[in-house]
C-alpha cells in the first residue's frame, strides 16, 4: 500500500476547549440529577469517572466533526447526537457506577448493576417524551415493555452507533412530519 497519498494532508482533530468540556460535564450532572429525582435514587450514591466522561465528550465531538467532513457537511440531529452518540458511549465506556454497601437493598444492587443502561434509557425516554409525547400516552403496558426491551438491548445486544440512529430516527421523523402540518392539514415545510 502506498502511504504517500495522504502524506501532505493537513488535517487533525483538536480537542474542544475546557469551557466546552465543563459545559458538557454540567449537562451530564443535570441528567444525573433528573434521573435520580425520577427514580428516587440518592444522587450522592452515583459516582462518576470524570476522565471517562471527558473521553466520552471528546468522542462525541469527534464524531460530529466526522459527519461534517465525510458526509458533505451533514449535521447530526438531536436524536443522532444524544442516542446514537452519547448513549452509545455511555454504554461502551460505562462512566457511572454505584458502590454497593453491605446493607443495600435488592433494588439498590440492581440499580448499581444497571446504572449506565438506566441513564442511557432515561436520556432516550426524555428525548422521546420531548418530541413524541403521544408515544407514552398510547398505552402504559406497551411503553413499559418497550423500555424493558431497550434496557435489555442496551446491556446485552451489540448495538452500533449507526444501528441506534436507525432505531430512533422514525421517532424524529414522526415529529418532523407532525410539526410540518398545519391545522388545515397542509404541509408547511
Amino acid at each position: 500500500m502506498n502511504d504517500t497519498r495522504w502524506k501532505n494532508i493537513e488535517f487533525g482533530y483538536t480537542e474542544p476547549p475546557q469551557e466546552f468540556i465543563n459545559k458538557e460535564l454540567e449537562k451530564y450532572d443535570e441528567i444525573i440529577t433528573q434521573f435520580c429525582e425520577i427514580t428516587k435514587f440518592d444522587k450522592n450514591r452515583v459516582e462518576v469517572n470524570i476522565q471517562t466522561l471527558k473521553d466520552l465528550i471528546v468522542r462525541v465531538d469527534m464524531r460530529k466533526l466526522y459527519f461534517q467532513v465525510y458526509h458533505s457537511n451533514m449535521k447530526a440531529n438531536e436524536y443522532k447526537v444524544i442516542i446514537g452518540l452519547e448513549c452509545f458511549w455511555i454504554l461502551k465506556l460505562r462512566p457511572f457506577w454505584v458502590k454497593i454497601l453491605p446493607d443495600d437493598s435488592t433494588e439498590t444492587m440492581h440499580m448499581a448493576t444497571w446504572i449506565n443502561e438506566k441513564i442511557a434509557l432515561h436520556m432516550t425516554c426524555s428525548l422521546l417524551k420531548e418530541y413524541n409525547p403521544e408515544f407514552f400516552e398510547s398505552g402504559r403496558d406497551i411503553c413499559e415493555l418497550y423500555c424493558k426491551e431497550l434496557e435489555y438491548s442496551f446491556r446485552y445486544r451489540d448495538l452500533s452507533k449507526e444501528s441506534m440512529y436507525l432505531m430512533f430516527d422514525p421517532f424524529y421523523f414522526t415529529y418532523l412530519c407532525n410539526s410540518s402540518i398545519s391545522e388545515e392539514n397542509l404541509n408547511i415545510i
